[in-house]
């Protein structure tokens, strides 16, 4: 008798330990600290958190981008590990989920490493953008079929290599 208590008590510990040690991996941006975060692609420092974005792995680890054409870079490389991407709301700077957003990109749009792209959570503000700016729109993931090794050969992308 004395065994099987041991056996349902070493059972109960066993799976307590289990539950305990598996966490929920977060999906949810992380805070971009510019006086430490530096770019996962160009290794340069994060000095506009506005022009910034970030992906989540799968595995929860962040990577963190000074141009959304720094992101796209890693992006197109890596596909298969990305959980979540996000961008900054140009207007607000709130993290907004990728699928979620509209972007401009142009030359003439200034941004850290010159891709010139920028994200609106809001398709009516990207618009609004566009009329007085000019540049192409993308929504939502098909930012993703931009080629941004284009861009770089154009002179856009800073000094990426």
């Amino acid at each position: 008798m004395r065994k099987i208590v041991y056996l349902i008590a070493f059972m109960f510990i066993s799976v307590g330990i289990l539950v305990g040690c598996s966490e929920d991996v977060s999906m949810e941006p992380v805070e971009i600290d510019e006086s430490v975060d530096s770019c996962d692609v160009c290794h340069m420092g994060i000095q506009d958190k506005g022009a910034s974005s970030q992906i989540i792995l799968n595995d929860g680890t962040p990577k963190k981008f000074d141009d959304i054409g720094c992101m796209l870079t890693y992006y197109v490389d890596n596909q298969e590990e990305v959980g979540k991407v996000y961008v900054h709301d140009y207007h607000s700077n709130d993290w907004i989920d990728m699928v979620d957003a509209t972007f401009i990109q142009d030359s003439s749009i200034s941004s850290p490493m010159s891709y010139g792209i920028i994200a609106f959570e809001s398709q009516e503000d990207a618009e609004a953008f566009q009329q007085d700016n000019g540049g192409e729109m993308y929504v939502g993931d098909e930012i993703t079929d931009i080629d941004v090794k284009a861009l770089k050969a154009m002179g856009h992308g800073g000094s990426h290599e």
